[in-house]
């Protein structure tokens, strides 16, 4: 929880996650959604919010997790996030020199 070589920054919608009050104090940067957000929102703040982190924190590694849960009409996650999106985040953290995995 408190270690400093850990650096988490989560997006998410605000009113259904995270439930666990312990698990939500490990995330130093939070980025709380409404519902149906969409892809121009999630990815003003996906740009914004990364690069905020890399000037707070210089990592060694970065592990970046894309939840299936953002898709448009996925009912778990209540946001509206559409594939095309989400290539769009690759293609930022690829600029940043990170290799993602789906």
């Amino acid at each position: 929880m408190d270690d400093r070589r850990v650096f988490i920054v989560d997006m998410y919608n605000r009113y259904i996650y995270p439930g666990d009050g312990y698990a939500k104090r490990a995330i130093k940067r939070k980025v709380e959604l409404d519902w149906g957000t969409e892809d121009s929102e999630y990815l003003q703040k996906v740009e914004l919010h990364s690069e905020g982190a890399l000037n707070e924190v210089r990592p060694d590694i970065i592990v970046y997790n894309a939840g299936t849960d953002i898709l448009d009409g996925d009912p778990l996650g209540g946001l509206s996030i559409s594939p095309q999106a989400i290539f769009m985040i690759h293609l930022l953290f690829a600029a940043f020199g990170v290799m993602a995995r789906t």
